[in-house]
């Protein structure tokens, strides 16, 4: 995966499904369903190398705090859909991670 540190967080330009999968606390089947809906939807810009089992992430040059606000938009969405399907179990890692 390639991204930018950010103390404890990255914006990925790239991530490997499984990394992913990793990082939202689900199977990779559920990591490439969630990030597919996104795509489709036009929630995110992007597209899946299925292949590969890489996620590529198309980025939009803006000013940095739009881009933020871009990037934090993009995590509510995640969360939205996880909340979603996942009632339960994104409830508890949210709470987990006191957010």
């Amino acid at each position: 995966s390639s991204g930018i540190n950010a103390e404890y967080g990255y914006i990925y330009m790239s991530i490997r499904l499984e990394n992913l999968a990793y990082l939202l606390r689900v199977s990779r089947p559920q990591a490439e369903k969630v990030v597919g809906k996104m795509i489709t939807e036009q929630r995110i810009s992007g597209y899946i190398d299925q292949i590969d089992g890489v996620v590529f992430f198309e980025s939009v040059s803006q000013p940095w705090d739009e881009h933020i606000d871009v990037v934090c938009n993009k995590v509510n969405n995640v969360i939205d859909v996880l909340l979603h399907h996942e009632p339960a179990f994104t409830r508890e890692r949210l709470e987990a991670y006191k957010c």
